[in-house]
């Protein structure tokens, strides 16, 4: 995660304690703007990120598939599979 550093000049916000998050919302509670957190839960957060992988499972590559995208952006014509030796190799 990015965090983009902001002077306590610069802004009003109340003290952060603890195991409690602010949650800064706008129009009435119908939309969160921002969540503050107290230092030392805000690096417990980052080191929970770094354990995780943050990537959705639905959206990671594959060893094969990141080949197969390669082979198919060489615009080169692959050898043709010998469907037989498959069979036999399979047990078929």
């Amino acid at each position: 995660m990015r965090t983009r550093p902001v002077s306590a000049n610069d802004v009003r916000i109340p003290e952060p304690v603890p195991g409690e998050a602010i949650a800064v919302e706008k129009y009435r509670g119908r939309s969160k703007k921002a969540v503050l957190l107290h230092p030392t839960d805000f690096e417990l957060f980052e080191r929970l990120l770094e354990l995780f992988d943050r990537t959705p499972s639905e959206l990671r590559l594959t060893e094969t598939a990141l080949a197969l995208h390669e082979l198919g952006e060489t615009g080169k014509d692959e050898q043709e599979i010998d469907y037989e030796s498959l069979r036999l190799a399979l047990g078929e």
